[in-house]
């Protein structure tokens, strides 16, 4: 008995990524209570870089685009063959960076999360605080995906799923559009289900677990307005 009980306790502890996603989605206090137990955070990584190179890959053409915009805007002159040098670079070089910031990213919050968590006297582990934050960026990556497509559909690589898509053309690379494009519908919904990991791994209130989650992103936000004025 004890043998079978221990053995369905380990096939607990050890869910399919379809059952992890599943309760991401659906049940997120659920999944980030497996996301404490059980980070995978190689197997995360792994998943966020097969992910990238997806999501990013079939985008090379948009990036190409930013490039000669980019160059067209320049005051620079240059040859063709330059051009044509700039071009395969920038492009390449944007996308790999795309994909470098996307896998990168989760890992970095977590670590700050924990920092942040640690100061405000949390109990939970870096290994914890990471995983769940990792987990949660699932909600990033399906809303990378959809972006995806709908840039490929519409042929603008600036689309946002943001309040910065009602701006008017020409405002792409301005500083009001980036810093609407932080206000993006799956980053609130990530840091939303962050915060219900945040709270399970290091037993906090909610005034805390959200200042270690939506606190450095409202920082951010706050220095994009100031930037405007």
């Amino acid at each position: 008995m004890d043998v079978s009980k221990n053995g369905a306790s380990t096939s607990e502890l050890q869910p399919s990524i379809l059952k992890r996603v599943s309760l991401i989605l659906t049940a997120p206090k659920d999944g980030m209570s497996l996301a404490a137990q059980t980070p995978m955070l190689l197997g995360w990584l792994v998943i966020l870089v097969i992910s990238a190179m997806i999501i990013y890959i079939p985008q090379r053409p948009m990036f190409l685009k930013m490039t000669m915009t980019a160059i067209e805007n320049s005051k620079e002159t240059y040859s063709a063959d330059q051009v044509d040098q700039l071009l395969k670079g920038g492009a390449n070089a944007a996308m790999f960076m795309s994909m470098f910031y996307f896998v990168c990213t989760p890992m970095f919050k977590g670590l700050v999360a924990f920092a942040l968590a640690t100061l405000l006297n949390g109990t939970g582990k870096v290994k914890a605080t990471i995983g769940v934050v990792m987990n949660a960026y699932l909600i990033m990556l399906i809303g990378q995906v959809i972006r995806m497509v709908i840039v490929l559909a519409t042929g603008n690589p600036y689309f946002s799923l943001s309040p910065a898509m009602f701006l008017s053309a020409g405002q792409e690379t301005s500083q009001l559009f980036a810093v609407l494009s932080a206000v993006d519908l799956f980053a609130i919904w990530y840091l939303a289900v962050s915060m219900i990991g945040i709270k399970q791994v290091h037993g906090f209130n909610f005034a805390k677990s959200f200042a270690v989650t939506f606190g450095p992103w409202l920082l951010m936000l706050a220095l994009g307005v100031a930037g405007l004025a």
